[in-house]
């Protein structure tokens, strides 16, 4: 995934926000940092920003202000594209290894490896594609990939690839071709 500055960053998660929400245009940026919704977007990016810039202990801060004050958990080694939402945070694990741009993601959704995997091996992560949804309190489990445009409905397990442009829904998710 390439580099994006912090700003362009900031920008993208914002402006899809604003689609989504159908908000009118030219809303200030800085509001975004005083929205609950898009709050732990903007710190979530700081915290890679952190990262990025040899300032782990402050990253490590801001992840466990993120999931004390959001229920959200984020990785360090999770690498999010731009254009990402989280509509209602709260209950999210974001234990991939790579979730792609314009993502969506709802409550209680949990991405991560299938057993304990402390040392975050990339390996074992899913990898979520640009533009999916994944509903909530779904649950997307091991090495498989959710391929662009696809969606995880509310409630599903996934733990096998999930197509480009298919739907994921049940448990174990069956995969439908929309």
């Amino acid at each position: 995934m390439p580099h994006h500055p912090m700003r362009e960053l900031l920008r993208s998660d914002y402006d899809h926000f604003l689609r989504l929400s159908l908000a009118p245009e030219g809303m200030a940026l800085w509001r975004m940092l005083l929205h609950p919704r898009t709050l732990p977007v903007a710190m979530i990016r700081l915290a890679a920003a952190a990262e990025t810039n040899r300032l782990s202990p402050i990253g490590a801060v801001i992840r466990f202000l993120i999931l004390f004050g959001f229920r959200v958990e984020v990785p360090k080694g999770c690498i999010i594209g731009p254009g990402f939402v989280l509509p209602h945070p709260g209950g999210i694990v974001l234990g991939s290894s790579k979730i792609g741009e314009n993502v969506i993601v709802f409550q209680n959704v949990t991405l991560g490896a299938r057993a304990f995997d402390g040392a975050f091996d990339r390996a074992t992560r899913p990898i979520i594609g640009n533009g999916v949804v994944i509903g909530a309190g779904a649950v997307v489990l091991g090495p498989v990939t959710v391929g662009d445009g696809a969606t995880v409905a509310a409630n599903s397990l996934v733990t096998r690839d999930v197509p480009a442009g298919a739907t994921a829904i049940g448990v174990p998710a069956e995969v439908k071709q929309t």
